[in-house]
């Protein structure tokens, strides 16, 4: 196991190598983003002139292969005026709260925490309050993680008190070497085929 504590000054990281060690090999399931979202708990109930829905206890949200559970769902709806579209946000609480959705290698990436917003418009997931997120034995512990399930793209900030934390896996790290290497030998060996290639063209044309 390995261990990367990254403070940040800033607050923020662009987590651009969890992306490389975390998502890479993986993409993920883009018809889930297609599919309606059904929501299940014990108690419902909504405000219309405000336009919020709300959720409680044992909440299960799903979306294809995207699910959500949470004690509390609170969704809040609003239409652009201009493009007369409808997006929802979905805010959800728990102890913790959590975010799953299948690759498209089959794995499963996990995000959880004490809060989740999503926005299934805009792709993008924030958790917030002892925030991780899980991925093929590796994961990313921050104080507010964004991912976007369409680019999945990941960026994690840390607080005062707090660094962003990244455990890899020697496995993945080891499995990535060899995909990295052989892609380099592949690369090489298409090089090779390319000279010898126009090597007997000019020949021939001699």
């Amino acid at each position: 196991m390995i261990k990367a504590n990254l403070n940040s000054g800033t607050l923020k990281v662009l987590a651009l190598t969890c992306s490389l060690f975390l998502f890479t090999s993986a993409q993920a399931a883009k018809k889930d983003l297609e599919q309606e979202i059904t929501i299940k708990s014990q108690r419902q109930s909504a405000d219309l002139k405000n336009k919020i829905a709300s959720y409680l206890d044992n909440v299960s949200i799903q979306q294809g292969s995207i699910s959500i559970t949470a004690d509390i769902v609170k969704v809040f709806s609003s239409i652009d005026k201009n493009s007369g579209e409808k997006t929802d946000t979905y805010l959800a609480k728990g102890n913790p709260a959590v975010f799953q959705q299948k690759l498209e290698d089959g794995s499963l990436i996990k995000l959880q925490a004490d809060e989740i917003t999503y926005i299934p418009n805009a792709n993008m997931i924030t958790i917030s309050g002892n925030a991780l997120v899980k991925q093929a034995g590796s994961e990313v512990r921050g104080n507010e993680i964004t991912y976007n399930t369409l680019s999945e793209k990941l960026e994690a900030q840390g607080s005062e008190n707090q660094s962003v934390t990244t455990v890899l896996q020697p496995t993945i790290l080891k499995k990535q070497k060899e995909t990295y290497e052989k892609s380099k030998a592949e690369k090489t060996s298409d090089k090779v085929v390319d000279k010898k290639s126009e090597k007997k063209g000019n020949g021939s044309d001699n």
